[in-house]
């Protein structure tokens, strides 16, 4: 796994706990009812929209490292394929050269005979 890995989760966690804290502190604060909720909207909206940002990122880097995996498990069936058509071309040649010296003495042999 790399150092990494827990970074969005960890930033969740985070954002989840300045919230909390943000709401408990506002609750507490004297101000008048309907400006505490007015403030309480406006951090609520800037906590989803900093949620929606880390999604986003950690959405678009899953994306990223999907698409080199797939590029490198694409390369690498690409090369078996290759050593694999080779492979094929080597036996083929083997099997031709067999039967060509099977012939060859088959013919030796009955020319002798004859």
């Amino acid at each position: 796994m790399s150092k990494d890995s827990g970074w969005g989760g960890n930033l969740v966690f985070f954002l989840l706990g300045a919230s909390v804290g943000a709401a408990v502190a506002l609750l507490y604060a004297p101000q008048e009812g309907e400006e505490t909720r007015r403030l309480l909207g406006e951090k609520a909206g800037e906590y989803k929209d900093k949620a929606s940002e880390v999604t986003a990122n950690v959405t678009q880097a899953a994306k990223e490292k999907a698409s080199v995996v797939s590029q490198s498990a694409s390369d690498r069936a690409s090369t078996v394929k290759d050593k694999v058509q080779e492979l094929l071309n080597r036996g083929q040649s083997a099997a031709h050269d067999a039967i060509d010296k099977t012939a060859d003495a088959a013919h030796a042999t009955v020319n002798k005979t004859s």
